[in-house]
């Protein structure tokens, strides 16, 4: 008897991939430097006044807040709670799509 091949339904993960971090890191340092016009509305909302972002620590990876979801069709998606000078972490959080060729994308900033 062969072995059955079938597709299984998205996967869920507790952390971010080790293989996926270096994309996602490039597009959340280009968040904070500013360099994401298109997604600073809720930072710049955040609060009374706004909040500022931090560089990300290593702890996001694998933060009891962050969600990853391997897809049918290779990518992921990736939400992640974002540090500020204020709250390590906030309630922000950034959404990160990786396409099944290793591209990450910051597709979304909101508040959880």
């Amino acid at each position: 008897m062969a072995d059955a091949d079938f597709t299984s339904d998205d996967e869920e993960f507790d952390s971010v991939p080790e293989h996926l971090r270096p994309a996602i890191r490039a597009e959340l340092d280009a968040l904070v430097r500013g360099e994401r016009p298109e997604q600073m509305t809720w930072i710049e909302e955040y609060g009374d006044d706004g909040a500022t972002l931090v560089d990300q620590p290593e702890e996001i990876w694998d933060h009891e807040e962050c969600h990853v979801t391997h897809e049918d069709d290779g990518s992921w998606t990736i939400n992640l709670p974002l540090w500020t000078t204020e709250e390590s972490p906030s309630d922000l959080s950034a959404q990160v799509d990786v396409d099944a060729s290793g591209k990450a994308t910051l597709y979304d900033v909101h508040v959880l």
